[in-house]
């Protein structure tokens, strides 16, 4: 079973990665929805700024991170406080489960809301391990940090294996999950 994991994960995901037409993009109301290189680069210069910096948003980053560090150093990247420019973006997790006769999935929704007060969430990963055991956990921690980019790392531990895996969606569309090292 374990030798068919990797392949099935991999067909199961590669299609995850590629946006759709009818996509909507996720951003501030301040800084709009067209990411163009100059909006990038400027909002890549408000991140330099330490003037710009929102020092509570880090202060709270830190405690977070003293108080949380072995959670953190789980993840297949080490999570550890940096300073960000001000921005207004909410991202989202949604764990899920399905059973069938004779399999079970675990899998996990990746995608930010439309604006932070927005109940509606756009998904821009859907992430699904044929694990075939219930007991399977997954664990999960989507970062709005590096806004206006998605980034998104977790792990599945399944029966005798664990899949990391890193997601990072850009403003323009595209996207990039590793699985094991397996790039989609």
């Amino acid at each position: 079973m374990n030798k068919l994991l990797i392949p099935i994960a991999s067909v199961l995901l590669f299609p995850s990665c590629q946006e759709k037409g009818n996509t909507v993009s996720v951003s501030a109301p301040h800084e709009g929805t067209d990411w163009t290189f100059e909006k990038l680069s400027l909002r890549a210069d408000r991140h330099l700024d330490s003037a710009q910096w929102d020092s509570k948003l880090l202060e709270q980053d830190i405690a977070n991170y003293e108080a949380y560090t072995e959670l953190f150093n789980s993840f297949p990247l080490n999570k550890s406080p940096f300073p960000v420019a001000t921005y207004d973006y909410a991202v989202s997790s949604i764990p899920f489960t399905i059973e069938t006769e004779g399999a079970v999935f675990k899998g996990v929704r990746i995608g930010a809301y439309e604006t932070p007060e927005s109940e509606n969430s756009i998904d821009k990963l859907t992430l699904l391990v044929l694990t075939n055991d219930k007991a399977a956990e997954e664990n999960t921690l989507v970062e709005s940090r590096n806004y206006p980019y998605l980034t998104a790392q977790g792990t599945f531990y399944v029966q005798h294996n664990a899949l990391d895996w890193v997601f990072a969606a850009s403003p323009d569309g595209f996207s990039t999950l590793m699985v094991n090292m397996k790039l989609f």
